[in-house]
């Protein structure tokens, strides 16, 4: 399995879309194999999609993500693991054991399940019901 994660000073950069840098990590039966980081060039999501596939990316971990993009990321097999903060290594190593959705990690200001993706409905709008 390969995870990409952006990165920015180490950590998880909290914007994809504008992301510089992405850390590729190699993981074969639960443990790192190979690491290494790539830049990324200011592109159109379309091609930072197309991308990603072509690295080979199984799951992207990442803070904020635009909903067109994050589309595009999925409709190419690659699981998308959104709003996301902190450090690269601990983020790592949390979704390694499986406590990726400790809160700690949680980007502020996401509503409550938003790591499950973009599906989710407004029930009412602010100021109206």
């Amino acid at each position: 399995m390969k995870i990409a994660i952006p990165v920015w000073n180490n950590c998880v950069s909290s914007a994809f879309d504008f992301a510089h840098r992405l850390l590729l990590v190699d993981i074969q039966d639960g443990s790192e194999m190979n690491r290494s980081e790539i830049s990324l060039d200011p592109e159109p999501i379309s091609q930072r999609a197309i991308r990603l596939k072509t690295l080979g990316i199984d799951v992207l971990i990442c803070g904020a993500i635009s909903r067109s993009l994050a589309s595009l990321v999925e409709a190419s097999g690659i699981k998308v693991l959104p709003y996301v903060l902190g450090p690269a290594d601990e983020i790592l190593k949390a979704y390694l054991i499986g406590q990726l959705g400790q809160s700690k990690f949680a980007m502020p200001c996401s509503w409550p399940g938003a790591r499950k993706g973009f599906r989710r409905e407004r029930r009412c709008r602010r100021g109206r019901q």
